[in-house]
């Protein structure tokens, strides 16, 4: 089964992004990728942020289709519904997931999504691929074309439990590169929890819930830790909601929550 897993965001095309310079790899479809190879299966990603539009839709249109989940948010609406409508022309069976398909499901559904995860994806993903067709924490279409909820999805209360995020299937050497020429130092991101304590009215709950799951110290200093000899970073990014914190790596690996 061909899987593969991708965003919306083209740094290439984004000339505001350009001026500030600042990407960081997507972290919620790299966790989905370790969380699924773990479990046996062969997952790729392709990460837009360096990779072009073109490339992308080429590599939908060529070869046997399979399952394509994409990642969405606010800025990446318009490019995520253009890829849900290219996948879905070649054949793919695609899944949104992030907090504006959680938000606009019948929009997705109708641009070609077969499914939106409105919450977490790992387990959800997992059943999906196993051949579960209506999981816990996903929006359809049935036969009749009714719009169909399940129940939500189970939380996973252990974030150790998680495998680190696959980072080795982005390029975080060019990562790096982009940062340095910039900024004159590199940064890496990481997270601590899921989820955020606090209540603004503004800000999306849809991905993680009303929670606050936090990882434990140890956990986060090994994995800081590790980013640090593998890719010797200036600069790591404790990329938590409600708590974004850069830290120079000189400080040493340290756990930041709220």
């Amino acid at each position: 089964m061909r899987l593969l897993l991708t965003h919306g965001f083209f740094l290439g095309e984004d000339a505001k992004e350009q001026e500030v310079m600042r990407p960081y790899p997507p972290l919620g479809i790299l966790y989905l990728c370790s969380y699924l190879r773990a479990r046996g299966f062969n997952v790729d990603v392709y990460d837009s942020t360096f990779g072009a539009r073109q490339e992308l839709e080429a590599i939908l249109q060529t070869g046997a289709p399979g399952w394509l989940g994409v990642y969405g948010n606010l800025l990446t609406r318009r490019n995520v519904i253009r890829i849900v409508q290219t996948a879905n022309a070649a054949g793919w069976r695609v899944i949104v997931g992030g907090p504006e398909p959680a938000n606009y499901a019948e929009e997705f559904l109708a641009a070609g999504a077969e499914y939106v995860v409105p919450g977490e994806g790992e387990t959800v993903l997992e059943r999906l691929f196993s051949g579960d067709a209506a999981p816990p924490g996903v929006i359809f279409r049935d036969a009749s074309g009714a719009i169909v909820r399940t129940a939500p999805a189970p939380l996973i209360r252990d974030l150790d439990s998680l495998p680190w995020p696959a980072r080795e299937s982005v390029d975080i050497g060019r990562y790096l590169s982009a940062w340095r020429s910039r900024h004159g130092a590199g940064s890496v991101s990481l997270i601590t929890a899921r989820g955020c304590p606090f209540e603004c009215r503004w800000c999306s709950h849809a991905t993680f819930g009303r929670t606050h799951r936090r990882r434990s110290v140890n956990a986060v200093a090994d994995e800081a830790e590790w980013i640090l000899e593998q890719y010797h970073p200036e600069m790591l990014w404790y990329a938590d909601d409600g708590a974004p914190r850069a830290q120079r790596a000189e400080e040493g690996p340290m756990c930041v929550t709220a």
